[in-house]
């Protein structure tokens, strides 16, 4: 099964392997807390909605060597260029132009 998704706010979705995309939480407190950090006007997420993990700090990963990158429960998007944080550019080792996921 795959499916193309919607990047919220992310000026390079399909750059590198070393970003990964994450769902909105099913928690409704964390998933609003979300909604307010991505500053969209009139946004609701869907299915299919993701944050990319240049928005997350290196805490809010859980520890998961040669793993799929994931999230700790309640992990909070918080860095973003309006809040004076500049995202590095991830380093690549190869270059994606897809934005389909297979699952």
């Amino acid at each position: 099964i795959f499916y193309l998704f919607k990047i919220v706010f992310c000026s390079k979705p399909d750059t590198c392997f070393s970003i990964s995309f994450h769902s909105f939480p099913k928690d409704m407190s964390v998933r609003a807390e979300w909604i307010v950090r991505v500053r969209r006007e009139d946004f609701t997420p869907s299915k299919t909605s993701r944050v990319c993990s240049r928005h997350f700090q290196k805490g809010d990963f859980v520890n998961n060597p040669g793993k799929l990158r994931k999230l700790k429960k309640g992990a909070i998007p918080t860095l973003f260029s309006w809040n004076d944080f500049q995202i590095p550019a991830p380093r690549c080792t190869s270059n994606i132009k897809s934005k389909v996921i297979y699952d």
